[in-house]
């Protein structure tokens, strides 16, 4: 692998490909490590590492990866314990070679639309419901990490495509976000939706976001407030159609002041 060769095709595949800026620093200090170790096929190296040397906390380092894998650059795997995960760059010369075959734009869009509606057995959907209603439950008390690719994976069965995994990333990286609350709006969406709905949780996430939510702490605390005056019973009065996420924001703060 020549060094000076594989970051000038990376920035020519930057042309048009898109990548977060932590995924681009991320990605150029798993180079340097690998061509420190004499670019062996796979190496291992600690999160503390690249910590150090891209500036980026675990949190950012586990998403930067998972979008670096996803976008074909990386391939890693996880270990359990304290031992490293093990990594692999993925060199412009083999993706060279077969980019004949891989897929278009249009194509992965294509793709996207049918994994969307992609039909589900009503004993599916109510097992998924009762999986899903549980840890929404236990959200606020569990305490290892997930990314929210992996959420997806684990709540639909398949990972979610790079559009749609740049635009859940910007959420976190551009609105603030904690990938807590987007991986609680993809759980949201699938214990609401009786099928596969990406539009379901970008709204969610849309109504989190302009009301005020940033955290999984308030985020729990607004569906809670939700939830209350949605089973309120209605009445002639206060029959005013759906309220909104932004509704229960004003409302939880006027209760404050």
């Amino acid at each position: 692998m020549d060094y000076i060769t594989e970051i000038s095709s990376f920035y020519d595949w930057l042309e048009t490909n898109t990548l977060t800026d932590s995924a681009i620093v991320l990605w150029h200090a798993l180079m340097h490590t690998c061509n420190r170790a004499g670019w062996p096929d796979e190496f291992t190296v600690a999160v503390s590492t690249l910590s150090n040397k891209t500036g980026l906390k675990k949190d950012a380092i586990n998403r930067a990866r998972h979008r670096l894998q996803q976008t074909g650059r990386i391939d890693f795997q996880s270990r359990s314990g304290q031992q490293s995960a093990v990594y692999r760059i993925i060199p412009f010369a083999s993706f060279k070679t077969t980019q004949s075959k891989s897929l278009t734009d249009s194509d992965v869009l294509n793709d996207s639309n049918r994994v969307i509606n992609r039909p589900q057995s009503a004993s599916q959907g109510q097992s998924q419901s009762a999986s899903i209603n549980k840890d929404l439950n236990s959200s606020s008390t569990s305490s290892s990490y997930e990314s929210f690719y992996a959420a997806h994976e684990r709540v639909f069965g398949y990972g979610c495509n790079p559009f749609q995994a740049q635009q859940l990333a910007d959420y976190i990286d551009q609105d603030g976000i904690e990938e807590r609350v987007v991986i609680r709006a993809i759980e949201r969406a699938a214990s609401t939706s009786g099928r596969y709905n990406f539009k379901l949780i970008a709204k969610i996430l849309d109504d989190y976001f302009k009301s005020g939510v940033r955290t999984l702490e308030q985020a729990i605390a607004i569906d809670a407030q939700f939830e209350a005056e949605r089973t309120k019973p209605t009445t002639y009065k206060n029959r005013k159609g759906k309220t909104s996420f932004a509704d229960m924001a004003k409302g939880m703060a006027a209760n404050e002041n």
